[in-house]
């Protein structure tokens, strides 16, 4: 007969011995998700710093070409004679990068588009104003292939401070400083072939003269600023990836170049000086301009490998937690497969168990407060080790025990039988 309460035993006892596994099983998708959240994002964050850093291997091929191009434009315009073979190094170097990334980038167009343009430039310069002219145009697309490879790389976007200023300085403001240095070169040299305006020239001859002086320096003052706030804008972005950074420093030659730069860009435009009221010195501009021109050399490459080394540790910092994510999934997983499976051999020993019964010693073995003995009869297996006695009293139970008490007291009263 089943006791009362039984049933909601033997119906309870299944959840009791599920509850773990259920309780494995949570948590094992807890962790799926927060696996998922993670996997995710790190590997964003992987991919972003990987094509980053193809960015910044696309900025320094496009370094190689810069001064090139920008001497070139100056030899043009002095009239000098321009090699095409001084191009080819550098061309060469564009062209692999761009073969690698430009399909990602979406920069192929753009580099065809300003190779072709350097391919028609004319090796030797009669036209001062149209060699200042054509070659502007160049430089003008080669600034725009910086900005692309900035834009499409990621670099430009990262919300990360010290990539940011760093990607502004070596990628922007760099090549600005370079150009308009080169230009206000070319625009020195062009406007000290002006006349002088002649007064004792006709009304329209003095003031057309005068004009054309006017706008070369207005033109020169205007390039002047331009490479002023670009090395200015240098400084400061230096600054603030210095104060934004963990160490809070970085590489002695990086801050030595840094400095060479600077003073290279402040001879050749001084801060706070932003008209021109006289022709400079071609040759002198031309000096400083070199000058700062080899600064800016010297400085792009070691600001360059400090952006990539900033982002190699935020994608190495990426690829550990998407390693630690997949770890703790397995982690996860694992742990909850043994739990099964101590679950199941726990289960079965328990059924076998209640399919054998107690044993022989019961629940509280033989000196149990609760302990039965088996009557000592023919039903005890012990009962036939031992011999049968002789039968005193005969075949009637009744009557011997009537007999047996009978001499008893006869035997007490001293009476024989």
């Amino acid at each position: 007969m089943t006791s009362p309460g039984s049933g909601s035993r033997l119906r309870s006892a299944p959840l009791r011995a599920f509850a773990p596994l259920a309780l494995q099983l949570i948590t094992v998708i807890s962790v799926i998700a927060l696996f998922a959240l993670v996997w995710g994002t790190r590997s964003d964050d992987s991919d972003l710093h990987s094509r980053e850093r193809d960015g910044v291997e696309y900025a320094k091929a496009l370094d190689k070409l810069l001064p090139v191009l920008v001497s070139a434009q100056s030899n043009a315009v002095s009239a000098k004679a321009v090699k095409k073979e001084d191009f080819a190094e550098a061309l060469n170097a564009v062209a692999d990068v761009d073969e690698k990334f430009g399909s990602d980038f979406g920069t192929t167009n753009r580099w065809s588009g300003l190779r072709a343009r350097i391919e028609t430039l004319p090796e030797q310069g009669g036209d001062a104003n149209g060699a200042f002219k054509n070659y502007g145009e160049a430089t003008d697309l080669l600034l725009a292939l910086y900005q692309r490879v900035a834009q499409a790389s990621g670099l430009r976007s990262d919300a990360d401070g010290v990539i940011s200023y760093l990607q502004d300085a070596g990628l922007e403001e760099i090549p600005l400083a370079v150009v308009w240095a080169g230009r206000f070169q070319d625009q020195a040299f062009i406007a000290g072939s002006l006349p002088d305006p002649a007064r004792d020239a006709t009304k329209e001859v003095f003031e057309d003269q005068l004009s054309q002086l006017s706008n070369a320096l207005t033109s020169m003052a205007v390039s002047r600023q331009l490479v002023s706030e670009s090395g200015a804008d240098v400084a400061a972005d230096m600054a603030s990836a210095v104060d934004n950074s963990d160490s809070g420093t970085f590489s002695t030659t990086l801050l030595q170049n840094l400095d060479a730069f600077q003073r290279g860009i402040e001879a050749l435009a001084p801060p706070g000086q932003t008209t021109l009221s006289s022709r400079p010195v071609a040759n002198t501009v031309a000096a400083q301009r070199n000058a700062a021109q080899e600064a800016a050399v010297e400085l792009s490459p070691t600001l360059l490998d400090e952006l990539g080394s900033q982002v190699d540790d935020r994608k190495s910092a990426a690829d550990t937690g998407r390693i630690l994510a997949a770890a703790l999934l397995v982690i996860a997983v694992l742990a909850a497969v043994a739990s099964f499976l101590l679950i199941l051999l726990g289960g079965r020993r328990s059924r076998a168990a209640s399919a054998d019964g107690p044993g022989p010693q019961g629940p509280q073995g033989p000196q149990g407060q609760h302990a039965q003995q088996q009557p000592y009869n023919q039903g005890n297996p012990d009962y036939a080790g031992y011999p049968a006695g002789t039968d005193h009293l005969g075949g009637d139970p009744y009557r011997n025990n009537l007999d047996a008490g009978r001499d008893a007291r006869r035997e007490r009263v001293g009476v024989p039988r």
